[in-house]
């Protein structure tokens, strides 16, 4: 007998009362802690549920830079969901809250970068929990359809590579009576079209592709967009006089494109499956060029600093994935460079599946994740990248780990 697939799916504001919690603007740190003026556009979780047989999984797309374990662990508690069933990925839109506030290791100040604040993280995962449970009770009969193809002149690797992944991976289900339930998009691009100076809370480009699609698919459709492996990628977003008018516009083209896709979606068998494996990092270290860029900027002693990663960084991280038909979401549980995220793809693919998509910023966050090369190239990622040269190749032989045990 075929296994039968249901899936719900909702949306909840997470935009905090500016009034009730104090919070700072994340993405830069020439923000300097400095709180919002106000709300550009509201930022939403939305949560997709799914069910075939006795699996069950929630993918859930944060309009936030990222997603520490505290609110992973902090949701799983709310909703009973084994950590194996959660997918959580922020868009990293560089106009959220900082998401810094949400991580309870994060509990000394540093300029530029926000501190854990209780009654924040209280908050973000009962509006989180929400979310997820309304698209659990919202569970009903949905089949799925599947497609990617490459867009050309979207994104750009911004360390000067010309190694790219340009696909754009989609996913559709629909009721039984043909009308979308929900759909997913993966798509690799910073969300830093907005600059520093812009500090008014957006979910960027990421917001547009996913209010454009649910305006344009109808009937309470919920669109989710997950970032790819975006650590080295930058959008092509050059059409436009203002910043406004370049996120609308880069937005939108994304959405006519996922549109375009989930039109021509081809049906695949629902079967589900999940595995999450935590992966034992290298002994975290400051990159060397951070040493010297927070001593010079932030006057932090070399042993402040040594302590500061060491307790900022898990000893584990998790490598998460769904499976669904043919489709296999990888989490990264950071910011994977374009070169990692191509070998999650080839690592799906020699495991049988049609459809492999790298997802970044899931379930908690390690930092960049970069090859051992990228990271002695050094530069700006490289200095945030806490678990030496040899992370990326680490949480590789998780995903491998993974794969094999799905």
């Amino acid at each position: 007998m075929r296994t039968r697939l249901r899936a719900g799916a909702a949306k909840v504001d997470i935009t905090p009362d500016l009034r009730q919690i104090r919070i700072q603007l994340g993405g830069y740190n020439a923000r300097l802690n400095m709180p919002p003026t106000g709300v550009r556009d509201p930022i939403y979780a939305r949560a997709l549920a799914l069910e075939a047989g006795d699996q069950q999984a929630v993918i859930v797309a944060l309009d936030h830079l990222l997603v520490p374990w505290s609110l992973t662990r902090s949701v799983l508690e709310a909703t009973g969901l084994k950590s194996e069933q959660l997918m959580m990925a922020a868009s990293h839109t560089h106009c959220a809250p900082d998401s810094m506030g949400l991580n309870e290791r994060m509990r000394f100040p540093l300029p530029g970068v926000g501190t854990f604040t209780p009654e924040f993280l209280r908050f973000t995962s009962e509006r989180v929990a929400q979310a997820v449970q309304q698209a659990r009770r919202a569970l009903k009969p949905a089949t799925l359809a599947l497609n990617a193809a490459p867009l050309p002149n979207l994104n750009r690797n911004r360390r000067g590579r010309r190694l790219i992944d340009p696909t754009m991976t989609v996913a559709r289900l629909n009721d039984s009576r043909d009308r979308t339930l929900a759909a997913l998009v993966v798509y690799a691009a910073h969300p830093t079209i907005y600059p520093h100076t812009m500090m008014e809370v957006s979910a960027e480009f990421p917001g547009v592709v996913q209010h454009t699609l649910e305006r344009q698919l109808g009937r309470g459709a919920v669109a989710l967009y997950l970032n790819g492996a975006l650590g080295d990628v930058s959008p092509v977003a050059d059409e436009g006089n203002t910043p406004d008018e370049r996120v609308q516009r880069y937005g939108a083209k994304l959405a006519a494109h996922a549109l375009r896709l989930l039109r021509e979606a081809k049906p695949s068998v629902p079967r589900l499956r999940t595995r999450q494996v935590f992966t034992r990092l290298p002994e975290a270290q400051p990159h060397p060029e951070f040493q010297q860029s927070a001593g010079r900027e932030y006057k932090v002693p070399e042993s402040l600093l040594n302590q500061l990663v060491k307790t900022l960084m898990p000893e584990a991280a998790p490598v998460s994935l769904v499976a669904l038909g043919e489709l296999l979401l990888v989490g990264f549980p950071g910011e994977p460079i374009s070169s990692l995220g191509l070998q999650a793809r080839e690592i799906g693919h020699a495991a049988g599946f049609r459809f492999v998509a790298p997802v970044a910023l899931v379930n908690d966050w390690i930092g960049y994740i970069l090859t051992r090369h990228e990271y002695l190239k050094g530069g700006y990622e490289a200095t945030i990248s806490f678990n030496g040269p040899n992370a990326g190749a680490v949480i590789l032989d998780g995903i491998r780990h993974a794969v094999q045990t799905l």
